[in-house]
C-alpha cells in the first residue's frame, strides 16, 4: 500500500526486517502467509502474541466463536462475504447494496456464501465441497469455491480441468479471475495468464485490481505477461481515481520481478 510505505515508521520496518534485526513479535507482521484463524487470550496475552487456534485446548471455544461469527453473518446479512466487483454490479443493478441479499428471491444465498467462504480456508478436507460449489448458481458463491481450491494450492489439482473450462463460460470477471488463481496456485500458469491480462485490460473498476492481485501474487509466474502489466501502469481517466489502485499494485509487481524502485502516485 502506498500510503503506508511512504512512511517513516514503515520504512524503518522495512529497513530493520532486511537487516534480522526486528524483535520476533514485530517480525511477524512480515511473514509471507498469514493464519487462517486467530485466538487471543487477551488477559494474558495483551499484545495478542501467540495464537492458539492450533492449540488443542481451545478448540471448543474456537469453534464456538466460529459459529457464532458465522450465525451473525447470516442473521444481519452481511454483505463483507461478496467480492467487490459482484458487490458493485448488484448495486448498480439495485440502487443501493442494502437490497442486495434482501430483496433476492433466493432465500439461501447468504447461507451458501458465507458457507462457502469458511470452506475456502478449511484446507484439503474441503475439496469435494469447494468443487461442487463451483456450479452453484450465483457467481458470489461461485467465487469462493475457486478462491477455496487456489488456496489447497496443488493438492487441489483435479479440479483443474474444470477451472480451465471456467475460464471460457463464466460468466463473472471476479469468478474467471480466481479460477486463474487457482490455476497458478496448481503450477499450470500457461491459460491463466491470458486471462489475467484480458481482465487487467478490459476489465472495470475492481475486475482490473482484482486481476492485478492475482498477477503481484503469484510472483515468477507473471513473467510471461510483464509487458503486457507495464501498460497498466498508465492512469485510466475513465475509471474512478484514475484507477490508481491497480497502478500502485501492478507497480510493486513489477518493482519485484524487475529488481526497480519505481514510485508512482
Amino acid at each position: 500500500m502506498n500510503t503506508p510505505e511512504k512512511g517513516a515508521t514503515m520504512k524503518d520496518l522495512r529497513e530493520l526486517h532486511l537487516q534480522g534485526s526486528l524483535p520476533e513479535a514485530a517480525e511477524y507482521y512480515f511473514s509471507s502467509q498469514k493464519p487462517v484463524e486467530e485466538l487471543y487470550d487477551t488477559q494474558q496475552d495483551p499484545h495478542e502474541l501467540v495464537n492458539l487456534a492450533g492449540d488443542p485446548n481451545y478448540q471448543e471455544i474456537l469453534k464456538t466463536l466460529r459459529q457464532a461469527h458465522i450465525q451473525w453473518v447470516q442473521e444481519t446479512k452481511d454483505l463483507g462475504l461478496i467480492a467487490e466487483p459482484i458487490l458493485i454490479e448488484r448495486q448498480n443493478e439495485l440502487g443501493n447494496q442494502y437490497d442486495i441479499l434482501r430483496s433476492t428471491n433466493d432465500k439461501s444465498l447468504v447461507k451458501r456464501i458465507s458457507e462457502t467462504a469458511l470452506l475456502a480456508s478449511e484446507g484439503p478436507t474441503a475439496m469435494p465441497r469447494l468443487i461442487e460449489a463451483l456450479e452453484d448458481k450465483d457467481a458470489a458463491v461461485r467465487y469462493w469455491a475457486a478462491t477455496g481450491l487456489g488456496n489447497i494450492g496443488v493438492s487441489a489439482s483435479a479440479a483443474a480441468p474444470r477451472l480451465t473450462q471456467l475460464l471460457k463460460t463464466e460468466t463473472s470477471s471476479v469468478v474467471r479471475t480466481a479460477a486463474a488463481r487457482a490455476l497458478c496456485m496448481f503450477d499450470k500458469p500457461d491459460a491463466a495468464l491470458s486471462t489475467l491480462v484480458k481482465e487487467l485490460q478490459e476489465g472495470a473498476q475492481w475486475e482490473r485490481l482484482h486481476a492485478a492481485i492475482v498477477l503481484d501474487q503469484i510472483d515468477d509466474q507473471a513473467r510471461p505477461v510483464i509487458a503486457e502489466m507495464h501498460k497498466a501502469l498508465k492512469p485510466r481517466t475513465d475509471l474512478y481515481a484514475n484507477g490508481k489502485y491497480v497502478v500502485r499494485v501492478i507497480n510493486r509487481a513489477l518493482n519485484q520481478l524487475e529488481q526497480t524502485s519505481r514510485v508512482v502516485p
